[in-house]
């Protein structure tokens, strides 16, 4: 054995041993930063916890057993944050529920089969057969949780786009849509114009709030368009409108409080198949 092959011999085992003590320091400290995570779990601190993880797939990528501990823990987080959200939307969803069914009793239900996926809560004033030959504000919530806010107009044309309603110095503005939008809606019929525009959900910019806010106030209403018109919301129209939002607010709990029900269920059930196939 010549003086070169073994200095290159030596080198290769110097190079094996350092890498061996290398690994087993990362170990190490991989198993201490394991532990404090273990101990962050138990003390339900599951935040904290996470970011540790992270830190060990980003600090340890070689270390799969390690990695895959890490996963472990991960499944512990998952599943026991999805229980303790489980209980708490259990506890609260029928309250909730009962809150809506409560609202709900001064609301009509309506649904045409034919057309319609979701059914509409109508508020008893605001049906649309007893209130046709008149500029409104309606409000409805559908089964799926949306909110929608029409407004119907009668009279010469005025292309509106936006709502705005005020109280004194105070004001809310709907989102601006165009004639050539789905949800504006104009025909003419004997002699008379007739247009609707639709706000969905959040499209209203917080004007049904405003509304519900200020329900005991004297309420301007301008429908803005490319000719303006002004009139005073109605008090019948404004309980309407307050008790649809108050409906609106309960039914988007629910719903959120029913898909957190199915998303823990589908978590939970998950990890157990990962752990029943192990």
């Amino acid at each position: 054995m010549n003086l070169k092959f073994q200095k290159i011999l030596f080198f290769l085992i110097a190079l094996l041993f350092i890498s061996c003590d290398a690994r087993k320091a990362q170990e190490k400290e991989a198993d201490i930063r394991l532990n404090n995570i273990e101990e962050l779990i138990n003390r339900n601190s599951y935040n904290l916890a996470k970011i540790q993880l992270d830190s060990i797939h980003t600090l340890f990528p070689r270390l799969i057993n390690k990695r895959k501990i890490a996963a472990a823990l991960e499944d512990t987080i998952v599943r026991r944050e999805s229980a303790r959200n489980l209980i708490y939307c259990d506890s609260i969803l029928p309250l909730k529920i009962h809150e809506a069914d409560s609202i709900q009793k001064n609301f009509r239900f309506e649904k045409d089969t034919a057309y319609q996926e979701f059914g509409n809560f109508v508020y008893k004033t605001q049906r649309t057969e007893n209130n046709a030959n008149r500029c409104y504000l309606k409000s409805y919530v559908n089964e799926n949780a949306d909110f929608y806010l029409i407004s119907n107009y009668t009279g010469g044309k005025i292309d509106q786009y936006a709502i705005q309603v005020s109280v004194n110095d105070l004001f809310s503005r709907t989102d601006s849509i165009g004639i050539s939008s789905s949800d504006f809606h104009s025909f003419n019929d004997g002699g008379s114009h007739w247009e609707t525009l639709t706000f969905k959900n959040e499209a209203d910019n917080g004007l049904t709030g405003f509304v519900s806010q200020y329900r005991n106030e004297r309420i301007k209403v301008t429908l803005l368009g490319k000719k303006n018109y002004i009139y005073y919301l109605d008090p019948v129209d404004k309980t309407a409108i307050s008790e649809t939002y108050n409906l609106w607010i309960v039914k988007k709990d629910v719903s959120k409080l029913q898909k957190e029900i199915k998303k823990s269920k589908i978590r939970i059930e998950r990890i157990t198949k990962k752990q029943i196939k192990k």
